[in-house]
């Protein structure tokens, strides 16, 4: 199981002018197995979004599901709920055309209810104290979020703040971060294979790739560079960039003088302090924050 992530949403609560099943559990999960309809996927999922209806509609788009459900639904017989005379490690099954409910006692007084629109009969496993096959199915395929969150904490880019989008952000962020190596991994498998702290080594590079157009571009000006960034050159591993010639290196682009964007309107007369890297042209940050348009053009057309 890679945990790759497929496909998610930001729950926003409810939201002035929005649709009154806009945020509907059946319809949310509606809209995240949407790509996979009609392609004979099951989904595994918590109580939270297993019911009865919701196995049904899936069905007619043919999709299957197999997950727990909260005892407090109306659509459980009470035969199923927990009961201290039940024997330990039995299980009752209900079946209603293409939907299979089953109620497994792991301890005296504790009920495990799951419902299954894949599994059909009453399979059980004597070797797995006799749990039935549709909570072995659960538990194989259950832990895929689990598992994105958890690498997702192990590394991560966030940082203790206030403002939510950014805490979204970094959240993006990190599974976009477990999606690459995945990724990586599943084109390179020989990448690294002997070590076991790969995706460390992965998040590095990463890291690095990230970052080095602006790394250049910082190196440019090695006067005009505060103490903290030569440091953090440092800290990257990076030799700290070192002027040759500092009157040559000031003449090429001095840090005080600020310059007419070039690819601006000349009526405008937009002055800036920056410029592209690459050809050294004033540009403003809407044409190239560390590239200019024209540069950017011609390396993507190489």
């Amino acid at each position: 199981m890679t945990s790759y992530p497929l496909k998610g949403e930001v729950y926003l609560g409810r939201q002035p002018g929005a649709a009154a099943n806009a945020n509907n559990v059946k319809d949310l999960v509606k809209r995240l197995v949407r790509p996979w309809q009609n392609t004979g996927r099951n989904v595994t999922m918590d109580n939270y979004f297993t019911s009865t209806d919701l196995a049904i509609d899936l069905l007619s788009v043919r999709t299957t599901v197999v997950g727990t459900m909260r005892k407090n639904r109306a659509d459980i017989p009470p035969e199923m709920q927990p009961n201290r005379q039940r024997q330990v490690l039995s299980t009752v099954f209900g079946f209603d055309r293409q939907l299979t409910l089953a109620s497994y006692v792991p301890k005296k007084g504790k009920a495990v209810i799951l419902l299954s629109s894949m599994h059909h009969d009453a399979t059980t496993d004597a070797s797995q104290n006799s749990k039935p096959e549709i909570i072995l199915h659960y538990n194989n395929t259950k832990s895929g979020v689990d598992n994105l969150d958890h690498l997702s904490r192990l590394y991560t880019c966030k940082r203790k703040i206030k403002r939510w989008p950014m805490t979204i952000f970094f959240n993006v962020v990190d599974c976009a971060a477990v999606a690459a190596y995945v990724v990586w991994t599943a084109a390179y498998p020989d990448w690294n294979v002997n070590k076991r702290y790969r995706r460390r080594l992965f998040l590095k590079e990463l890291g690095f790739a990230m970052v080095d157009d602006e790394l250049q571009r910082r190196s440019q000006n090695p006067q005009a560079m505060q103490r903290q960034v030569k440091l953090a050159f440092e800290s990257l591993g990076r030799a700290s960039p070192r002027v040759s010639n500092p009157v040559q290196a000031a003449a090429k682009q001095p840090a005080s003088r600020r310059r007419r964007c070039q690819l601006c309107p000349r009526g405008s007369d937009k002055k800036v302090s920056t410029s592209c890297f690459q050809c050294d042209l004033a540009c403003c940050l809407k044409h190239g924050r560390m590239m200019c348009d024209g540069c950017r053009t011609t390396i993507e057309q190489q």
